[in-house]
């Protein structure tokens, strides 16, 4: 397990040992909860494609009050819960973090029964997604989740991508800010 991974505070996090793996950046983490600054407490947060789970445990720290990240690869999502289990206080609400591993192109097909029935018509505040940036389901996943039940008027989706990809606007949302970070790009988007 490599350790050099860093939270905002200084805490340090596992990340595994392979290239398929690519943690969202402590620069790009500060400028996120920057911009966001005090909406993200008493939150509920979602974190697609979570990897390490470096941003649901920023969520944490910064007063979210519930956190469900899901991630499809076995050991990384293994990797997110002990993370997440990692931070301060968290032994008083463990049920407040719910680390799922499953494909989050399925997980976010509109009308999923089992979301309906894991997490009672919660509705998320905050959408965090960061596919990997080769991939080519960036719009196939933003469409999903503006259609599904787990969002509503006014969640704000912040979607990392390569400088090469441009979000276009669209009749579910309105894109409200972007933000380039080095070879990353930050697009919020806000349901309409």
């Amino acid at each position: 397990m490599k350790t050099n991974l860093r939270l905002i505070g200084g805490q340090r996090l596992e990340s595994p040992n392979n290239i398929d793996t690519r943690p969202t950046t402590l620069m790009v983490r500060e400028a996120i909860f920057n911009i966001l600054k005090n909406t993200v407490e008493n939150s509920n947060w979602l974190d697609l494609f979570s990897g390490t789970g470096a941003i649901s445990c920023e969520a944490y720290n910064h007063g979210a009050k519930k956190i469900v990240a899901i991630e499809k690869n076995k050991n990384n999502s293994k990797i997110c819960l002990k993370n997440l289990y990692s931070l301060q206080n968290i032994k008083n609400r463990k049920n407040d973090i719910e680390v799922i591993c499953k494909d989050v192109l399925i997980w976010t097909k509109p009308n999923n029964e089992r979301y309906i029935s894991i997490f009672n018509n919660m509705k998320f505040d905050f959408i965090y997604l960061d596919p990997p940036y080769r991939a080519s389901y960036h719009e196939l996943v933003l469409n999903q989740i503006f259609n599904c039940n787990f969002i509503r008027k006014g969640t704000i989706v912040i979607c990392e991508h390569s400088l090469d990809l441009d979000i276009k606007m669209n009749i579910l949302w309105d894109i409200y800010d972007v933000r380039t970070y080095g070879q990353s790009k930050l697009t919020f988007l806000i349901h309409i």
